[in-house]
Parts: C-alpha cells; sequence; structure tokens
C-alpha cells in the first residue's frame, strides 16, 4: 500500500508570559541539603535562568517557534514568521492547514508521523499548545494517547533504541553514517538565536533535522542500505 509520509521536527522556546516566567523563577526549590539561608539564595539565583529556560520543554508554558515538515520525498517546508514572539497561533494553523491541504483521506491512503522522540515530545507538545491556543488540530493529527492506537506513528528513537530508552538524533546519524548535525547549534542554543535575531537559522536547523529523520527513517525501514 502506497504510504504517506510525514517527517516532521519542532523548534520551541521559552515561555514568553511574564506571570508564567514569573512563576517559574519564584517557586524554585533548592535540594534538601541546602540548609542555610545564604546558600539558598545563592542556589535559587544560580538557578533562576536555568528554570525559565527550560519551559522551552513544557508543552503548558512553552512556544512553538518553528515547524519544520515533508511529505514522503518531497522538500522540507519550514513555518515560521519574523514575529516569532506572537506567532504561534500562525505556525500552528498553516501547519494543520497544510496537512489538510496534503492528505487526501478518499485515496485509503493512511498518514504516517514520522520524527524523533516525537511521542514524548514534539506530538505533546503540539497538542498542549493547541489545546492553550485554542488551535483546532486536524483528524489526522495524533495528538493524544489514546489517538495512537489508531494512527500511524515512528518515532526514531523508538525504533532504534527502544521503549523508554533515549538515544540523540545525532547518536543515531553517527552509527549510520548519516552526516552527524550542526555542532554550532542545538536544540538548548535555540533560544539564543532566537533572541540574537537569527530565527532563519534555527529554521535552517529544524529544516535540516526533517532531513536527517528522513534518511534515518529510509535506513531503519531498509529503504536505503547503500
Amino acid at each position: 500500500m502506497q504510504q504517506f509520509n510525514i517527517y516532521f521536527d519542532i523548534e520551541t522556546i521559552p515561555t514568553q508570559s511574564e506571570h508564567l516566567k514569573n512563576h517559574v523563577q519564584t517557586n524554585l526549590t533548592p535540594p534538601a541539603n541546602y540548609k542555610k539561608q545564604e546558600s539558598i539564595d545563592l542556589w535559587i539565583k544560580e538557578n533562576k535562568d536555568l528554570a525559565y529556560r527550560k519551559t522551552a520543554l513544557n508543552g503548558g508554558f512553552g512556544q512553538i517557534v518553528c515547524i519544520g515538515y515533508a511529505i514522503n520525498d518531497d522538500p522540507v517546508k519550514t513555518i515560521y514568521f519574523d514575529d516569532w514572539a506572537t506567532s504561534e497561533v500562525k505556525i500552528l494553523k498553516e501547519f494543520f492547514n497544510d496537512l489538510i491541504e496534503l492528505y487526501k483521506p478518499n485515496r485509503d491512503i493512511p498518514p504516517r508521523f514520522i520524527g524523533h522522540n516525537i511521542e514524548n515530545f514534539d506530538l505533546r507538545f503540539i497538542y498542549q499548545r493547541a489545546i492553550v491556543l485554542g488551535v483546532n488540530p486536524p483528524s489526522i493529527l495524533p495528538l493524544n494517547s489514546k489517538s495512537f492506537n489508531d494512527m500511524h506513528i515512528f518515532d526514531t528513537m523508538t525504533e532504534w533504541a527502544g521503549k523508554r530508552n533515549y538515544v540523540s538524533l545525532n547518536e543515531v546519524c553517527l552509527s549510520l553514517n548519516i552526516p552527524p548535525k550542526d555542532n554550532e547549534i542545538d536544540g538548548s542554543m535555540v533560544w539564543d538565536f532566537v533572541q540574537a535575531g537569527n530565527l532563519k537559522r534555527v529554521a535552517d536547523y529544524c529544516g535540516d533535522d526533517v532531513e536527517k529523520v528522513r534518511a534515518i527513517h529510509k535506513r531503519l525501514t531498509f529503504q536505503d542500505t547503500k
């Protein structure tokens, strides 16, 4: 049966809500072995920024700044806008509308969503942001645990490392002799690049990850064994 493969990746940044930022930074709890107030105050001071940056991993607080995707062997498309601080709704709507326009259910071709760590991160993050922002997703997008039973998901991390095990995309690339990721940027640096006005670099990084996921998927499914 012909397949409708959707390779995708997202890039996220910390919350842009001052209320949520303040909540995270004022509710820090130091390790139990910190007893002196001076040490506690110092620990909180040193960890405030880290706690804020970690909201980029929380779909309830963080924000999507770019989505990259490709259908089958088509070119990669990256969705992002220069007004990144207020563009998340536009990003989600364009991604969702593209999926609706490109997928033709009357062809009886099952959609398969393919990415690295998409079960635990990307799909969950999109699901949470869609709820928070009130953006209705298309029915073909598997956005919660119940829909995973009826939708086709191929998580390259799970397929390579096994359930509940972690392996980086770069490590899989190195194992399969696929050119590794650019070492000048990684997920932890996305917020720095965005703040520096280099969102295009983030989008290129996102698009490159989609290409790598596609190459890995072909190797894992023995489509490309050269």
